[in-house]
């Protein structure tokens, strides 16, 4: 592979490693009950955006420039946004909630008591359903709870 294609291909892939990194720091602070804010997750995220597309850009690529079986676009947004793409389709280091599993598990120790017999019952009853109808399930419950006295 030409040094262009490694170049883009991994400023793309720490764009997207960027990315699921700041999601997923937003869905542990909505796990938690807090207000997400914009953090050094956010701003590495964003950095790792303007390094791509300045990458893009410089490398004013030809019409007919390919990444596996994808023809990126000439414009630096639209083909960073393929990139990210294709990083995600073709990169098999495992998810990135690999490496918070450790704290995820922790945090759950640490704060979650064992499930009671009435509960466990209920988590048996939620497996027999339909994905779809569990989640309308979850969903309705959880808005019940915003909405009780605390």
């Amino acid at each position: 592979m030409d040094p262009i294609r490694s170049i883009l291909l991994s400023l793309a892939r720490t764009a997207e490693e960027a990315r699921l990194r700041w999601n997923a720091n937003r869905a542990a602070l909505r796990a938690r009950g807090e207000t997400p804010t914009r953090d050094e997750t956010f701003a590495y995220n964003v950095q790792a955006n303007l390094c791509l597309i300045t990458a893009i850009t410089a490398a004013n690529l030809p019409a007919n420039f390919r990444l596996y079986d994808t023809t990126l676009s000439r414009d630096p947004l639209t083909a960073a946004a393929q990139l990210r793409q294709v990083t995600s389709a073709y990169d098999h280091s495992g998810p990135i909630e690999a490496a918070h599993e450790a704290a995820r598990l922790a945090y759950k120790a640490a704060f979650a008591e064992p499930l009671t017999a009435q509960e466990q019952h209920y988590v048996d009853l939620l497996v027999d359903l339909p994905a779809a109808r569990r989640d309308k399930i979850i969903e309705v419950a959880e808005e019940r709870s915003r909405h009780l006295p605390q």
